[in-house]
């Protein structure tokens, strides 16, 4: 278990740090006309093919949906990925977070810049001043509670409560505003928040505000009956083929690991861009994009990576065998969502190809360049495990 937990970690710093290098991969000429569908259902399937992809993708543009499903949902290949196929997010699912946390500021039971102190009283000194938007900003110092001597513990937890004495049981690694590291154990302490303020369990409270308003019939912390997670990552190396993902199902946290479908992950998107999850005040808030205090390169909002052209607001996740890509482009209104049961980058790849697909006056050409590109081939390059 010890070192299936030690590559999974290793494989999630992976996958973030390859989607942050795909969104920023070369210039994308925007392009103000739809691209025709059938260019984008063409580029789907040469993009799985090249890059071997298995899993579901959908990209809404204007009035037109494309969604395209390859491969099986399991190891036996008895299951074809179709519409209701679930697939984990991975960290992706931090965007509920973030989209909870800012209901609660638009009903003035949070600020985003107020410290955490103010809604779990009892922290020790080096936690009080940690504020809300540091959490949200992964500049708050905490580290990554899923590490192997918490397995048991990760396994029996049930609510945000249950995780919150992993995820501050560090120090922070340095002063909090200062720099910005990458935190899981950030997002259980908001989801802590949001039990603590609201008085339902994190899960209950998605289900509440967000899942059940929406429809999201289909999205749920279980894995029962999701695809399941094949990998070539093992603790030992990489394998020549991809296994099944020894390691026993995790309800997802605040952190990320729901599992969904394109669908409904559409209909989440849509909603947000329709204002009808925040104001329009607590939306811009959570998609500002800040810059790193500490100086690093990149940019993320509150909960939501953010790239300024052409706009594009979403998440990113991976571990063995999981890889999501979630990309929201505001101005046009158009959405691309690859979902996949394979080792990342492999869905931040099909996004990256479509979105150059998208917003090209050739698709076709955009398409066969993106694949062709240096840059996307040295990333699909599988990483040894540690």
């Amino acid at each position: 278990m010890q070192s299936i937990y030690r590559y999974w970690s290793q494989a999630a710093r992976y996958a973030a740090i390859g989607a942050v290098a795909m969104v920023s991969m070369g210039g994308v000429a925007y392009a103000a006309a739809t691209p025709p569908s059938a260019a984008i259902a063409a580029c789907m399937a040469r993009a799985a093919a090249n890059l071997g992809f298995n899993g579901a993708v959908e990209a809404r543009i204007g009035e037109a949906t494309v969604t395209r499903f390859f491969g099986t949902a399991d190891a036996a290949g008895d299951r074809p990925v179709a519409g209701e196929t679930r697939f984990n997010m991975g960290s992706a699912s931090k965007m509920f977070t973030a989209v909870a946390i800012g209901r609660l500021v638009d009903r003035g039971a949070v600020d985003f810049d107020a410290p955490i102190e103010r809604y779990l009283p009892g922290l020790t000194a080096p936690f009080r001043a940690i504020t809300i938007a540091q959490l949200l900003n992964h500049t708050s110092g905490l580290g990554d509670y899923f590490q192997p001597g918490n397995a048991s513990r990760i396994a029996a937890a049930s609510t945000a409560h249950d995780l919150l004495p992993l995820a501050l049981a560090e120090p922070p690694a340095f002063a909090p505003g200062s720099k910005r590291a990458y935190s899981n154990s950030g997002f259980v302490v908001l989801g802590a928040v949001i039990e603590q303020v609201s008085g339902l369990t994190y899960q209950d409270f998605l289900q509440r505000e967000i899942l059940a308003p929406l429809g999201m019939r289909d999205t749920r912390a279980e894995a029962s009956g999701a695809a399941e997670p094949m990998s070539r990552m093992s603790p030992d190396g990489m394998r020549r083929d991809p296994e099944p993902v020894r390691m026993p199902p995790l309800s997802a946290s605040p952190a990320g690991g729901m599992f969904s479908t394109p669908t409904d992950i559409a209909a989440f998107l849509t909603a947000l861009a329709e204002n009808r999850l925040l104001s329009r005040r607590t939306l811009a808030t959570l998609l500002s994009p800040r810059a790193d205090p500490g100086g690093g390169t990149g940019t993320y909002g509150y909960g939501f990576n953010v790239r300024a052209t052409p706009l594009r607001v979403g998440h990113g996740g991976g571990a063995p065998g999981v890889n999501a890509e979630i990309a929201l482009y505001p101005d046009p209104g158009w959405q691309l969502i690859a979902l996949a049961n394979r080792d990342p980058p492999v869905a931040s790849q099909m996004v990256t190809v479509l979105e150059k697909a998208l917003f090209a006056t050739d698709p076709e050409s955009a398409c066969a360049n993106a694949l062709a590109d240096p840059e996307l081939k040295a990333l699909a390059r599988p990483q040894r495990a540690h």
